[in-house]
């Protein structure tokens, strides 16, 4: 079982900015904020929500970002059996695939729960598996745009992996803050020299 990744080699001015739970109500803007700042992110996405919007899904690696892959349901895969744990990971992928054409290389579990099941499969597989630097925690009641931007700008250096949300499945979400903190998050990194890439860019050899 090979341990999640959690940061870049910290040898260059990157960092790499991951939007989980989506294609969501926040896809749009954070690619218009994206794009404004000719930065690339990657984004873990829940295979229901690509089945759900699939044009949202193309249109994150149209514009030349990257696709992950963050399960199918959701799941807490500690708290379910390893068999409803791997068919979840699994289901995941199956559904990018179909819409995206190919097989994500890079699998993020929800809540960052690797189990032994799914992580064996993952390297089986070759993928890698992906967890984070810092969480940006914008999805909590009563976060501001101003909290989220600057508990993300204080983690920002070389090789780190940050999580924010485009998406919360299921679940009501107000992205108002989140997309308030991103432009602020673009223009810190861009004040440090740190060039926003894609997770398999940051991690290249």
């Amino acid at each position: 079982m090979t341990a999640a990744v959690e940061r870049g080699p910290g040898d260059r001015p990157e960092i790499a900015l991951t939007f989980d739970d989506g294609p969501g109500g926040a896809t749009n803007a954070v690619l218009s904020a994206l794009d404004g700042a000719a930065a690339r992110g990657t984004f873990f996405m829940v295979g229901s929500q690509v089945h759900e919007r699939p044009a949202q899904a193309r249109a994150v690696t149209a514009a030349g970002h990257e696709a992950g892959s963050h399960t199918y349901e959701h799941l807490d895969h500690e708290a379910v059996p390893a068999e409803t744990a791997l068919e979840d990971m699994l289901g995941g992928a199956a559904a990018i695939e179909r819409v995206l054409g190919f097989e994500p290389p890079l699998y993020r579990a929800p809540y960052g729960h690797f189990v032994p099941a799914t992580s064996r499969e993952a390297a089986m597989r070759g993928w890698t598996c992906v967890g984070w630097t810092m969480l940006a925690g914008d999805w909590r009641a009563g976060e501001t745009g101003e909290s989220i931007a600057g508990r993300v700008i204080a983690a920002l250096e070389p090789g780190a992996i940050v999580v924010l949300h485009d998406g919360r499945r299921d679940k009501p979400a107000d992205h108002a803050p989140m997309l308030t903190a991103l432009p602020a998050i673009l223009q810190a990194a861009a004040e440090r020299g740190l060039q926003p890439v894609t997770v398999s860019e940051l991690l290249r050899s």
